[in-house]
């Protein structure tokens, strides 16, 4: 199966497929919350190396990122039958969004995504040579998010405390505008490397370009001025 024939029976299925770099997370395209499927579509054809990745917003992806997080979240679901695949060490479970307001909530490695994020789906691989896979047992259509899990999810939104840990600080996206919580040093450190490159900081979400390689240099130019 061709790249574009799976686009194609992504969206027969009703999920909002994206470009991503080959062997990456990171979207292709700058404004990839916002580009119509059929540029997306034609994307993919130009480039059939890419990854994929599935625009959330009307669907939320629920991940486990331990084994304990994923054991209560299946202990949460139950039986509802639902489209679920792995990642490196986490399982991810797509229901429908529940809350317009969700863009991502997190407790104990459980982490709920939606609006302005998206999620690598199969077959794409990442350069460590991870595969992410469905599993056996997902089903389609996409369902609501079960009772007992939404209950989880609402007394978290009400129960939530402020996610600002020690030596973190609260800043917005230049280009969402959303929330973020990152360590102050890191944060230093990456406004930098913007700043080196030319462009104001953005979420992991929005960036389009792998700031790691950046940091590191970075980092060891500092040691040697030290």
């Amino acid at each position: 199966m061709t790249l574009t024939q799976y686009f194609d029976q992504l969206s027969a299925l009703g999920l909002k497929a994206i470009p991503l770099r080959p062997y990456a997370k990171i979207p292709l395209c700058k404004k990839w919350a916002d580009i119509h499927p059929d540029q997306n579509r034609y994307y993919l054809k130009c480039r059939p190396t890419s990854n994929i990745g599935l625009l959330l917003g009307e669907i939320v992806d629920v991940e486990g990122d331990s084994e304990e997080a994923n054991q209560i979240i299946i202990d949460l679901i139950g039986d509802c039958p639902h489209p679920q695949y792995r990642s490196t060490k986490s399982i991810h479970h797509l229901f429908l969004n529940p809350d317009p307001n969700l863009t991502v909530l997190t407790h104990k490695k459980i982490e709920f995504r939606g609006h302005r994020h998206q999620s690598v789906l199969p077959p794409s691989r990442m350069s460590d040579g991870t595969e992410y896979v469905w599993l056996p047992e997902s089903k389609f259509p996409v369902p609501p998010m079960p009772e007992r899990l939404l209950a989880f999810y609402r007394s978290l939104r009400t129960d939530r405390r402020s996610p600002l840990k020690p030596g973190h600080m609260k800043i917005h996206c230049h280009e969402c505008r959303e929330e973020c919580f990152l360590h102050a040093k890191r944060f230093q450190l990456e406004v930098e490397a913007f700043r080196e490159i030319g462009q104001k900081w953005t979420c992991q979400q929005c960036r389009t370009i792998d700031l790691r390689p950046i940091c590191r240099t970075m980092r060891k130019r500092r040691q040697v001025l030290n």
